[in-house]
């Protein structure tokens, strides 16, 4: 299993500024926190928002009416509340574990199409009188979420529910909300993100344990496993090697001291008890331990 990063923490961003790392989850999130001040500022009209929310055929315009962008920038859009500031929270926490998985390209890709599919599927509904609107990062959260849960099914969350169990009562409680609100569209949509999500994690080549969920070819580039991008003195060395391989031969490089080894030899013996009976099988001195010793090796690592 794939071991967890500190939240936002990734070695494969697009940029830096400064400490922080631009990933594609940090670059969503604070997009969606800009909507708000937008949201808030723009006026009783929104000239803006109602703009780039995905909406039915309507006065405001829609996808079927040319206005394609909606396609992708739907989930923006994002009314100033403590709840969608909680849902861009969880998302930012549960999408940088999905991107330190998968890397930036193949999890740009995953929301890319997350985001696109189900908006041309909604717009298609159309043609049978099936009316709506959608904004805000609630349905691609839930589909962040479901595919997380796929993956790491055995983690547990307070109070020992496990994360598929908990992914299935929020998303059975949107499907209850939009039954009891006759809200069609919303339920559509819901159900579209629940059955997605997962069908494109496996065709990305992730979750292989669940067999029973069909998988999709995809390129080479993206249908891979999981991503794991060499920390930066390493790459830095073997740039290194790579450009001064014609003018002398390379030695090849010093084994690890054995207090290294040690200490890689015992997070990986924690990893496998967390993965074969969750995050709280491990007492406290375990995780303090786990953390400890992942980051005292990346940073001798990035030091290298």
């Amino acid at each position: 299993m794939q071991p967890f990063r500190s939240f936002g923490e990734s070695d494969d961003p697009w940029f830096r500024v400064g400490q922080l790392a631009a990933t594609t989850t940090v670059i969503v999130s604070a997009m969606s926190v800009a909507c708000m001040f937008v949201w808030a500022f723009e006026g009783f009209e929104r000239p803006i928002t109602q703009k780039l929310i995905l909406i039915s055929s309507s006065r405001f315009g829609s996808v079927g009416e040319g206005e394609i962008w909606r396609l992708v920038t739907w989930p923006l859009p994002t009314d100033p509340g403590l709840w969608p500031l909680l849902l861009i929270a969880v998302f930012w926490m549960l999408g940088s574990q999905l991107e330190a998985l998968m890397g930036r390209v193949r999890y740009t890709f995953f929301l890319l199409i997350l985001t696109v599919v189900p908006a041309l599927i909604m717009t298609a509904l159309e043609l049978v009188d099936i009316y709506g609107a959608a904004f805000g990062l609630r349905y691609v959260e839930l589909g962040v979420l479901v595919a997380f849960a796929t993956h790491y099914s055995s983690i547990r969350f307070w109070p020992g529910i496990p994360a598929w169990g908990l992914a299935g009562i929020i998303v059975g409680m949107a499907m209850l909300e939009a039954i009891s609100a006759r809200g069609e569209y919303d339920f559509i949509l819901t159900v579209i993100m629940a059955v997605l999500a997962p069908l494109l994690l496996r065709a990305l080549g992730h979750a292989e344990q669940h067999e029973w969920i069909p998988k999709f070819p995809l390129p080479v580039r993206l249908g891979g496993g999981s991503y794991r991008r060499p920390p930066a003195g390493q790459r830095r060395r073997h740039q290194t090697r790579r450009r001064s391989t014609h003018l002398t031969s390379v030695k090849p490089p010093p084994p690890p001291p054995p207090g290294e080894v040690a200490a890689q030899a015992k997070i990986d013996a924690l990893l496998d008890k967390m993965g074969e009976h969750g995050l709280e099988s491990l007492t406290e001195a375990e995780r303090r331990s786990l953390e400890d010793l992942s980051k005292r090796l990346r940073d001798k690592r990035d030091r290298d």
